[in-house]
């Protein structure tokens, strides 16, 4: 075993650096036992340089000078032979290595996952990477800074082998010296996605693919549990409630109970926009008839249907149900807009129902939240649009679409008639006139009462991911032979905005919420030295270059926020001329884009400097600019639902293959972006 210094970092002293090179130190002895990595000929260095190991980044010359100043001559023996020694002791630290000829296509997020589970736990070694004494690594660290683009720093879009940063160092802002000065390489990174659309990078990177094994002993044990289903312990309800990532994932608004601030602090709501307070203001629920369900909870389903307006899709009507199916609120609404089509083959609405309505979303407002508030739960089928029609912000909420699974499995989510036809062995939105909303929101309280009764499992597919941290967890475990070792209950540390212990960080040993980047630095320095695992996210550049919107919250004060680009600004689908509006924004940002750089900077060098010897660290962008990409989809989407009901000439906007094709470049330009891979060395500890 390592000596510890006081820090407690590894020494790499002569006695340390023993057993065949491999460095034996507290955080690495329960991993797997490997041999440094046989690697080829020619390689491209990346990170620190290994002739700084035994001088501590002092000269190594050759010839040396005398206490009186005059020079002598080292037979070229001794050149050798120290020579020979440097390379071993080269050897001895960790090193990445590349293998140009390896790199056929660029890498992705899913690469870098990977990366983390070959070092840290069971993972298969990475072709595009070697690694030199995998079990002298420490730790890894891995910051998430979405905004870093390819062609901030002089790169090309299509580029696919790493790139040396000396040969972009001209290129580069002159604001980012961190990455010149601490990288070998730029990696070009694909994010995840398909043509068109930018999957999530964080999702990508946390969730890691179940070993066969582990999959087929879930899918025999949900199998056993739908079996043994004991009918008299029923779900409670919160666990069905939508999580954190849920309502990111699905593109819901945000309530401001997520977000972590103090109430003075706390943002207006955008104008029209409401959200359910604590308590009642009034005594609704009295004249409604309250139940509780699980002696506990206030529930009710909610459905509405929509119209098309001069200025977009529109609420029309809105109904509420309770637990016993009873219609507690069933109100027509007329838009503020002229309706442009009445969709009435899936709303049911027709000119003549909205004829003499006076009732406008305000009103419906008013009675929603006189009726519900934020303790109560909500029962939909992604009620995201709902929501969002209704302009209301609601946290707790449980989604047919999420709590019941498509039969291809994750990602589809299947459709409300689907799950009634399966699962209630019945036929609904039969009507020719479009939907029943009443219908379906008895659907989902009928869907809800069956999965309590049947359990968790029922009605879902057996996930074929799990949590990156339950599996380095796991894999400790394992290594250890079992027995339970000192912070093995999570191995790491998410440092993230908001309240990570809401969903990607529920494995982690240690959990930090922040608000802004300066804390998400600090929650990292002083966590870094007690994990073996740090995950960070910093997000100044990317609000600074308006890649994020925020349904009117606070951007550094919400707790969960749109970790794909879906919610973003400026997306005119119309195809107006917004250039004068779009140059003035582009301006402003280029002001705050340079100070957000230039705070990344000494950011990074401050975890940098925090970090003991050894520390794999992990940059990377995690997607491009999203922005284009999703102005055209919506634009797509938009174009697609009035053309349902509307001739080509009728639509408000056109969706040819010149728009399909931007759509395509675009979705290219989401899915590049930029990682820096490197492992800190000896003599950069106090630099």
């Amino acid at each position: 075993m390592s000596a510890l210094v006081a820090t407690g970092e590894p020494a790499y002293d002569e006695a340390s650096l023993s057993n065949n090179g491999n460095v034996e130190t507290p955080l690495a002895s329960n991993r797997q036992a490997n041999d440094e990595e046989s690697v080829g000929a020619k390689k491209l260095k990346t990170g620190f340089n290994s002739s700084d190991v035994l001088n501590n980044g002092a000269p190594n010359n050759a010839g040396d000078m005398d206490d009186d100043g005059g020079e002598f001559e080292v037979p070229k023996s001794e050149i050798r032979k120290r020579k020979r020694k440097e390379k071993r002791k080269s050897r001895l630290f960790p090193s990445f290595d590349v293998e140009p000829s390896a790199i056929k296509d660029k890498i992705n997020v899913a690469d870098l996952r990977d990366l983390v589970l070959w070092i840290l736990a069971d993972g298969v070694a990475p072709k595009w990477l070697s690694i030199y004494n995998k079990l002298g690594i420490t730790r890894i660290a891995t910051i998430l800074v979405p905004g870093l683009t390819p062609d901030l720093f002089g790169v090309a879009l299509d580029a696919v082998q790493p790139v040396p940063m000396s040969a972009i160092a001209s290129k580069m802002p002159q604001e980012l010296t961190f990455f010149r000065d601490h990288f070998g390489h730029l990696w070009p990174t694909r994010a995840p996605g398909d043509r068109t659309k930018l999957f999530s990078p964080m999702t990508a990177f946390m969730n890691s693919p179940l070993p066969k094994a582990d999959k087929n002993a879930l899918q025999k044990n949900g199998a056993a549990k739908l079996k043994a289903v004991d009918s008299s312990v029923n779900v409670p309800l919160k666990n069905l409630l939508m999580s954190a990532e849920e309502f990111v994932d699905g593109d819901y608004p945000i309530h401001s109970a997520t977000i972590v601030a103090d109430d003075g602090d706390r943002q207006e709501l955008e104008e029209g926009w409401v959200e359910t307070v604590s308590g009642h203001a009034d005594i609704a629920h009295e004249k409604k008839g309250t139940i509780l369900v699980q002696n506990k909870y206030r529930v009710y389903g909610l459905d509405c249907e929509m119209c098309l307006t001069t200025h977009g899709s529109a609420l029309a009507r809105v109904t509420v149900v309770n637990w016993n199916r009873e219609v507690v609120m069933d109100e027509l609404v007329l838009p503020d807009n002229t309706i442009t089509d009445y969709l009435t083959q899936y709303s049911g609405i027709t000119a003549k129902m909205l004829e003499n309505v006076s009732t406008t979303l305000s009103d419906v407002q008013k009675q929603l939240t006189s009726l519900i508030c934020s303790d109560d739960i909500l029962i939909g089928h992604s009620l995201e649009n709902d929501f969002k029609a209704l302009k209301l912000r609601h946290p707790a909420v449980i989604d047919t679409s999420v709590i019941y699974h498509h039969s291809r499995g994750l990602p589809s989510k299947p459709s409300l008639k689907w799950l009634a036809q399966k699962f209630l062995k019945k036929e609904i939105q039969q009507f020719k006139n479009g939907h029943d909303s009443a219908e379906d929101a008895r659907t989902c309280i009928d869907l809800v009462k069956l999965k309590i009764e049947k359990g968790m499992e029922f009605g879902t597919c057996v996930s074929s991911t799990e949590p990156l941290l339950r599996r380095l967890t796991r894999a400790a475990v394992n290594t250890s032979g079992g027995a339970e070792t000192s912070g093995l209950h999570g191995r790491g540390v998410v440092v993230d905005y908001g309240n990570p212990a809401q969903w990607h960080g529920t494995d982690a040993r240690t959990i930090v919420g922040c608000k802004n980047d300066e804390e998400v630095v600090r929650g990292v320095v002083d966590s870094i030295g007690q994990h073996e695992f740090v995950w960070a996210r910093m997000r100044e550049v990317e609000f600074d270059r308006g890649w994020v919107a925020y349904h009117g919250l606070k951007k550094r004060e919400i707790n969960i926020a749109e970790n794909r680009g879906d919610k973003v600004l400026d997306t005119n689908c119309t195809g107006e001329d917004t250039n004068v509006v779009a140059d003035e924004k582009t301006n402003q940002r280029d002001g705050e884009l340079q100070t957000s750089l230039i705070n990344l900077n000494e950011r990074l060098e401050k975890i940098w400097d925090s970090m003991p010897p050894a520390t794999a660290v992990i940059i990377m962008s995690g997607s491009g600019d999203p922005r284009e990409m999703s102005r055209l989809n919506a634009m797509r989407v938009q174009f697609t639902e009035e053309f349902k009901s509307k001739k080509w000439d009728e639509v408000s906007v056109k969706w040819t293959d010149t728009e399909n094709q931007q759509l395509l470049e675009a979705a290219k330009v989401a899915r590049a972006g930029v990682s820096f891979i490197a492992i800190k060395g000896p003599s950069d500890h106090d630099s």
